[in-house]
């Protein structure tokens, strides 16, 4: 499993968003009133057991029992796609130990989870990471977002700035977006690694952010940066306060991997039509 963000690589980024990232932009995180600048950890949460290195599985009449509910008793080994309980069940407990040490309350899904898409789903998580924060929510998935967002899902590509949509200029004057691709085997492991998973592990071969090359390379975190809309050093984002802000999200299975992405972006002027919403479709699913 390997997880790639958005930044230098540049693939179809604009050349003022792309002179930027080349640059280097410097500054703090921009909050809203009232919303303190976000730290990221100081060190990746390591799961146990790891589900992220082993599987651990012993023999059973007619196959395997797993310590890992994800993992498949026929095959012992973790599917390339799933939405079932135990496994979101299991995942979830990983992401609220990561959020304890954080100091963010348990994160609880709506009670429409299971009837969501994949894509859907990767919406909900990042809205239920930003509002445990203190953020406003993105305020919904916007067709043409998720129709870019979706094409680079399906060739395992971050997406880049959407054709079609009227971005707006961020706090240092560029066009506002973020964009993540991860790999994973359902969308609650996609934000584990991206949220929580996202830096340095010591060495190349055990940190799942390709481009997080050492313990000082910028664009460690950079997943959770661009999700959480961070101006920072790295990923120019869309701004920590941003009240208008939409998605797209793709979900696909392209060489016997599940491929995630998400596409934040800061409409220029007044929030364009969209497909689901923070306000209609999740909302009203959550508990008080």
């Amino acid at each position: 499993m390997r997880i790639n963000v958005t930044g230098l690589k540049g693939s179809g980024l604009s050349a003022l968003l792309l002179a930027a990232l080349l640059l280097g932009l410097t500054g703090t995180p921009v909050a809203a009133a009232g919303l303190l600048p976000l730290q990221n950890p100081k060190a990746n949460f390591t799961p146990h057991p790891n589900y992220l290195t082993t599987v651990e599985c012993t023999s059973a009449i007619g196959g395997w029992s797993c310590a890992n509910p994800c993992a498949s008793s026929r095959t012992a080994s973790l599917p390339v796609y799933t939405n079932s309980p135990s496994c979101t069940q299991y995942l979830l407990q990983i992401i609220n130990a990561a959020r304890k040490r954080e100091g963010v309350a348990p994160m609880v899904l709506p009670t429409n989870w299971y009837s969501l898409s994949a894509g859907e789903q990767l919406f909900v998580l990042a809205d239920l990471e930003r509002t445990a924060r203190g953020l406003p929510p993105l305020l919904g998935i916007n067709k043409v977002l998720d129709r870019s967002a979706q094409k680079a899902a399906q060739s395992a590509t971050d997406p880049s700035v959407a054709p079609g949509f009227p971005i707006g200029l961020d706090a240092q004057g560029v066009p506002g977006m973020g964009g993540t691709w991860a790999t994973g085997f359902m969308t609650l492991d996609a934000d584990f690694q991206q949220m929580y998973n996202d830096g340095w592990n010591g060495s190349r071969a055990t940190t799942f952010n390709i481009l997080c090359t050492s313990a000082r390379a910028p664009a460690c975190w950079g997943h959770r940066d661009e999700l959480l809309g961070y101006d920072g050093t790295y990923n120019p984002g869309v701004g920590l306060s941003c009240r208008n802000c939409e998605m797209g999200t793709g979900f696909a299975k392209v060489h016997g991997q599940s491929s995630f992405t998400d596409l934040v972006e800061l409409p220029a002027t007044t929030a364009p039509p969209m497909i689901f919403t923070w306000a209609k479709n999740v909302a009203p699913y959550l508990a008080p």
